[in-house]
């Protein structure tokens, strides 16, 4: 398959039935981005590069460009890149880390920062329609999976053993996007954990599953776990970025959660940074109240600890990647932020160079 090979193996010429195709960058050998490679030679170097970074990078290109697509209205077939994904699989067994990165698709805020205006609405419903197709094609495999990376008795902390604990969260959270039913295995995992990796991975998958398998996950996670500050921020963070509707109103409620410190950093951050980043869907909700809850959050953190404030008031300041109604709604919560009396000199710079 390999024609030619440069010493220092930066690149490869690869062999796809008489057509060569390059592989570039091999081993990260330069931070730059590719562009303009076919569907076809992406597709054959996510299924056959024999370098890891290589065949992740084309992975995350073919994902990122057909969902770019899917976004802008066309009728895109996945099945070539859902091969190039399942063809993964093959190396569960010897590089489960790999793997367990292979299996992830770019992130939502990830594939945003790509169009010229952000749809975070459509982009979450694009890509966790092909999340769940993704978990239908290959549930049995998953399914296997689970039982086939079960790690009993002492944790271990080689590469092997935290690639097996990652690549079955990965496996697990498939399942569950393919089948909201599995909550129910999702939490037997939780209930059995034998370490706080799984037990997390369980969390974070049952928290988008509105069952009653994931009210009881957090009660009992909550319960156990509200006396060491550094696991319980884990517990604030996971349900800021629960993508479940409600949003904005489980995130103010957990501000008024008596374990809620706005005043410790770790804690405000689980909560006021997260929700931003890792639930944009919500956060830029058409009606504006993810504005709203950052700008109150904001006003109620400057007060106590202006630097943090100033650094998390940034989602807002990026309005220009918006939409107009949404940049208008943006820049209104900016504005009351800026007219609030006593306002740190650190957030009313960062506010007020923001806004025109």
């Amino acid at each position: 398959m390999i024609l030619f090979q440069e010493a220092e193996s930066s690149f490869t010429f690869l062999d796809v039935i008489g057509e060569p195709v390059v592989s570039l960058l091999r081993g990260y050998s330069a931070p730059v981005k590719l562009a303009g490679r076919s569907d076809a030679d992406l597709a054959f170097l996510a299924r056959f590069d024999q370098d890891p970074f290589s065949r992740w990078d084309a992975l995350q290109s073919f994902a990122t460009e057909k969902l770019l697509r899917r976004i802008a209205g066309e009728e895109v077939d996945f099945s070539d890149l859902i091969a190039s994904l399942g063809a993964a699989l093959d190396l569960a067994a010897t590089d489960p880390a790999l793997v367990a990165e292979l299996l992830t698709l770019p992130g939502e805020s990830y594939i945003a920062d790509q169009m010229k205006f952000a749809e975070p609405g459509l982009i979450h419903t694009v890509r966790d329609a092909l999340r769940a197709e993704i978990g239908r094609g290959y549930f049995d495999r998953f399914s296997a999976l689970i039982d086939e990376l079960a790690q009993p008795g002492p944790l271990a902390l080689d590469g092997i053993a935290t690639g097996k604990r990652s690549l079955r969260g990965v496996a697990l959270s498939y399942l569950v996007c393919a089948d909201a039913a599995e909550a129910a295995r999702a939490k037997r995992l939780f209930d059995s954990a034998p370490n706080m990796t799984e037990s997390l991975n369980a969390l974070a998958v049952l928290s988008n599953v509105d069952s009653p398998e994931r009210d009881e996950a957090l009660a009992a996670f909550h319960a156990r776990w509200r006396q060491d500050a550094l696991v319980l921020d884990k517990w604030f963070t996971i349900q800021a970025a629960s993508s479940l509707p409600g949003a904005t109103q489980r995130v103010r409620a957990l501000l008024a959660h008596p374990d809620f410190d706005l005043a410790n950093p770790n804690r405000a951050r689980s909560v006021i940074g997260v929700f931003p980043a890792g639930n944009p869907v919500h956060f830029h909700a058409d009606d504006g109240t993810g504005y709203r809850l950052l700008a109150d959050a904001i006003l109620a953190l400057d007060p106590r600890n202006s630097s943090v404030a100033a650094r998390m008031v940034q989602p807002l300041v990026a309005w220009r990647r918006q939409p107009a109604a949404r940049a208008a709604l943006m820049q209104a919560e900016l504005r009351r932020i800026l007219a609030a009396p006593k306002l740190s000199e650190a957030t009313k710079e960062i506010v007020g160079k923001s806004i025109i």
